[in-house]
Order: C-alpha cells, then structure tokens, then sequence
C-alpha cells in the first residue's frame, strides 16, 4: 500500500454539471432535513449558475472522483471591512467524513477566499449540526452572537 497522501482539491462546477451538483444538494437537504428547502434547489441552481460573480459552486474531488461540493458566496460587510466569504453549503459523502477531507477544503477555500482579498470567512450550522460545529470550532471559526433573521421574498 502506498504512503502517497491522496490529493483532495477543489473543481470548479460547470454548467454541464448542474444535474450532479443538484443530487448532491439534495443529499445535504435530506441530511440535515430540511425538506422546506428542496423546493428551491431548481431554482437555487439556476439562480447560482447566472450569479457567478456572488457565488461559486466547486466540487470537492478526492484524486478524480467526486465526494462531495461547497458554494462559496461572496457578499460585502462594512462590520467586518470589507468582503464576506460565505461557506453557504459544505458537503462530503458520509464514508468520506472524519478522514481530514474537511480540513484539507478548509485550507483551500482560505486560499480562495484570502487570493479574492476577504476580510472574513463565515459559516453558519443548524443547531443541532454538533458534528460541524465541532469542526469550524476546531478551525479556530469563533460563534457569531448576532441572531439572525430572514424574509422569504
């Protein structure tokens, strides 16, 4: 067995790729269940695919086999000085986790966010996620004490 570390990196989605982007959006609804948010996938994607200057879909690779994606969202915030990278959605196959995948995408997605000048890397968990709210704590993230709020339009 070789000692080679395998390589895990970040591809960017392309239009071509909507269909597999789509089913692994639903696989993080079905987990996290969320089933108010499945309607929206279709219109989510198409949403993401004409907005790519606010938000970029990658697909997390282990050597050339795909496991999982994230979607960058990019926003500005006077609070924080400037630019916002959001980690909107992070998602690795479940024989994936708890194996450094995570982490390995953590450093590259600061590597995007820090080559795009953000001043801040943001991520947001359900209540109940303890599992990602162990790693971004791991990571140094620190608990946000605003309450959010939202308006469905």
């Amino acid at each position: 067995m070789s000692n080679e570390k395998t390589e895990i990196r970040l591809v960017r989605v392309h239009a071509t790729e909507m269909a597999a982007l789509k089913d692994y959006i639903e696989a993080l609804y079905r987990h996290d269940e969320d089933f108010d948010a499945m309607v929206n996938i279709e219109a989510g994607v198409q949403s993401l695919m004409r907005n790519e200057v606010l938000a970029t879909p990658y697909f997390i690779k282990r050597e050339e086999e795909r496991i999982g994606y994230v979607i960058l969202t990019r926003y500005h915030s006077v609070e924080k000085g400037g630019l916002t990278i959001y980690i909107d959605e992070l998602y690795v196959e479940s024989q994936f986790r708890r194996s450094g995948i995570g982490k390995a995408i953590m450093e590259q997605i600061l590597l995007i966010a820090r080559e795009q000048g953000a001043k801040h890397l943001w991520a947001q968990t359900e209540p109940y996620n303890q599992a990602a709210q162990a790693f971004f704590l791991s990571l140094n993230f620190r608990p946000d004490p605003n309450k959010n709020f939202e308006l469905p339009l």
